[in-house]
């Protein structure tokens, strides 16, 4: 009986135990490929807390130390991801000399008896492309957003990403844009492929209707409090007479979060803002079906999941119109977009909505009905990159074998 095809994952982010919402949509995905036959097992940096080898989500998982006293890990722990911690703190500078040796022992380990290596940022994809240069194992890498901006815009980040693409197979970033910027720097386009990325259906669904009548209208961030999500617009843009009957719901944590508690005070709006902290994947559901808008004011994204979770929630989304975003959802029907840093934009886009119940449910209707007619789900996920590591593990067997 033939063994299933064997995946090793490379990530520098991963949920460490069940409820933990880190990258949480890589764990979906990889449950997924899973479910069509292939033996999935990941290799990610500590988050600081735990090291070593355990069944996550149903996923074999190794997480490795990099620094000690472990306590002190800093690169990979916390909201924002590497980039973020690498421009707000020197010991994660320092870290990353020792972080990616760590990672690349671990993964020649590791990668014995596997046929295919999947990295998932450049991070992971640097080593990735190490791998594939010491085993000749095929490489697929995916791009997820503030990497491929890293790239376009910084020239070791540039210098590395080719690099990494040229050793990959496959290119599989999550967004067109995405893939423009890659093809802008060289990487030819029949290398690129643009899967579905999916949502759970199950998990994210609407709430009872209708909705309890309430003279305030819930409006849900949800993302890491650092500068590029773009929360102190919201802030500013909910601080005017006609949106007094706005509440603010902020899901996430991160080092710019006394900042913006601190803006939201002197801004007048402190009363009607909750900071709830970070939440379990099914406690965001919730909220999202307990809320009547998603607003996420990012000046920087891929293909944020939350995005596809709102609309799966029936929830209208105003976003900015960067990245990704501009091909989730369809402007005018399923959400209104703005400018990146366009506060004034940004509070017509909330009075639109807070003003005209109609309208918000409407939209939210249509959300919902958008993702289910395009078939978006975890598993078109996974089928359209069964298709990628197929087609990669055939080219690297010899025939016959």
């Amino acid at each position: 009986m033939a063994r299933s095809p064997r995946i090793l994952v490379l990530t520098t982010s991963f949920p460490a135990h069940e409820h933990d919402p880190s990258s949480v949509f890589i764990a979906k995905l990889l449950a997924a490929i899973q479910r069509r036959g292939y033996s999935v097992k990941v290799v990610a940096p500590s988050d600081g807390v735990f090291h070593g080898r355990r069944v996550v989500h149903g996923i074999e998982t190794v997480r490795f130390g990099y620094f000690i006293p472990r306590s002190l890990e800093r690169l990979t722990r916390a909201g924002g991801g590497i980039p973020e911690n690498l421009s707000s703190s020197n010991l994660a500078k320092l870290q990353l000399g020792t972080m990616m040796p760590a990672f690349l022992a671990v993964s020649l380990r590791e990668a014995r008896g596997e046929d295919l290596i999947y990295a998932n940022w450049l991070g992971a994809g640097i080593i990735g492309a190490l791998l594939n240069r010491l085993t000749g194992k095929p490489l697929v890498v995916s791009f997820r957003g503030d990497d491929g901006y890293l790239a376009r815009d910084r020239r070791i980040w540039r210098r590395f990403t080719k690099w990494v693409s040229a050793r990959a197979g496959v290119i599989a970033p999550v967004s067109a844009e995405l893939v423009g910027i890659l093809v802008d720097l060289g990487v030819p386009e029949n290398k690129c492929r643009l899967p579905r990325f999916g949502v759970d259906r199950d998990m994210f669904r609407p709430g009872p209707e209708p909705k309890a009548p309430v003279d305030h209208v819930r409006v849900l961030f949800v993302g890491s409090l650092i500068p590029r999500k773009g929360l102190h617009d919201l802030l500013k843009a909910l601080a005017c007479p006609e949106l007094n009957n706005v509440e603010l719901d902020v899901v996430g944590e991160g080092y710019y979060g006394p900042d913006l508690k601190a803006m939201c005070k002197n801004l007048g709006i402190a009363d009607r803002t909750r900071w709830l902290g970070v939440l379990a994947p099914e406690e965001v559901a919730g909220t999202l079906r307990s809320s009547d808008v998603l607003c996420l004011p990012s000046y920087m994204e891929g293909r944020p999941n939350v995005v596809n979770e709102a609309m799966a929630s029936a929830l209208p989304v105003i976003s900015t119109r960067i990245g990704g975003i501009p091909d989730m959802l369809i402007e005018g029907e399923t959400g209104l977009l703005h400018e990146p840093g366009d506060v004034d934009g940004l509070r017509s886009c909330l009075q639109t909505l807070v003003s005209d119940p109609a309208l918000r449910k409407r939209m939210g209707k249509a959300g919902r009905e958008f993702l289910r007619n395009s078939g978006v789900s975890w598993d078109t996920t996974a089928q359209d990159f069964d298709v990628i590591f197929s087609e990669l593990i055939g080219k690297s067997r010899p025939s016959g074998g």
